[in-house]
């Protein structure tokens, strides 16, 4: 099984998610809910863990959290492996009792945090167990909604970006009833957040503070070289690598050249231009309708996937 993404900066912030073994629940007791939540405060203390907000469930947690030091996964360790030790003892337990290793999104501040501390909050309404996010024991909206700060969860900052305490209220009462798509919680290839956002990450995977494992998450988000690129779409369309750039109305080759150039490298429009010695203009305007023909031809969708997958695994 691929390991999930981990990408570890400072100041990075995470929506953490993990179930328990088989779908089993992980808090039984009230007790076992205390104890989850004095090893989370213990833990975030050691490490500096910044937490913004958590909800636990029978079966499965979400925190939402930031970490000033790169110690995301020292910190879940302790967390975890912690929790699961004592919870094995104490219900007499042999085997794991996380079914994984936590998942983590990488998540952009402002609006992508506000709402996914919302949808966080929201859990027990969607599982029918409250009707009102406020009165859950086992979450931090009553804190948000108080506006108070704990030895856990400081809601200062997510709700700064809400506009206060009365706009966060108003958030969670639209959200209510709403079921978002996953990919608006959970992100794409484990990042939350907007396109700009995640070209920032993908430019920064060289960078030598940024700490990535090698997993097929990883190849999603990284960008290739254009001589790699030019090899992989010259094998694919059985064509000479010069004639990617030569002009010509029927070269379809060219045209996805230039479109994933501008998708999967770290070179702009201009750079593609003086690169293809065309242009800006007519580059930009030659990118986008090729992305428009793409949308809606079939075909053509499933060469790209190809060339794109050639791209991840070589």
């Amino acid at each position: 099984m691929a390991r999930p993404l981990r990408i570890t900066y400072p100041g990075a912030i995470y929506h953490i998610i993990n179930r328990g073994c088989r779908k089993d629940r992980i808090f039984r007791r009230v007790a076992d809910r205390e104890e989850f939540l004095t090893r989370l405060s213990a833990a975030s203390s050691k490490y500096g863990i910044l937490v913004h907000g958590y909800c636990l469930m029978d079966n499965h947690f979400h925190l939402l959290v930031e970490t000033p030091g790169e110690n995301l996964s020292a910190f879940m360790q302790l967390l975890q492996c912690g929790y699961a030790n004592w919870f094995k003892v104490r219900y007499k337990l042999v085997g794991p009792v996380f079914q994984s290793r936590f998942k983590s999104v990488l998540v952009e501040d402002a609006s992508y945090l506000v709402t996914l501390s919302a949808y966080i909050h929201l859990n027990p309404v969607r599982a029918k167990i409250i009707e009102d996010p406020e009165s859950y024991r086992w979450s931090s909206c009553g804190l948000y909604l108080r506006d108070e700060k704990s030895e856990i969860v400081d809601p200062a900052m997510v709700l700064e970006y809400a506009g206060g305490v009365d706009n966060y209220r108003f958030i969670l009462s639209e959200m209510i009833g709403d079921t978002p798509p996953p990919e608006s919680v959970y992100g794409k290839y484990s990042i939350l957040g907007t396109a700009a956002f995640k070209e920032k990450v993908a430019r920064q995977i060289d960078d030598s503070r940024i700490n990535i494992q090698d997993q097929p998450e990883f190849h999603k988000l990284k960008s290739v070289t254009d001589q790699k690129l030019r090899k992989i779409i010259s094998d694919v369309m059985q064509v000479k690598e010069r004639s990617l750039t030569e002009k010509s109305y029927k070269n379809t080759g060219r045209k996805i050249y230039l479109y994933m150039l501008k998708k999967h490298t770290k070179m702009k429009v201009s750079e593609i231009a003086e690169h293809s010695k065309m242009k800006q203009h007519a580059a930009g305007e030659l990118i986008r309708k090729f992305e428009k023909k793409f949308e809606n031809a079939e075909e053509l969708r499933i060469l790209i996937e190809y060339i794109e997958k050639r791209l991840r695994v070589e």
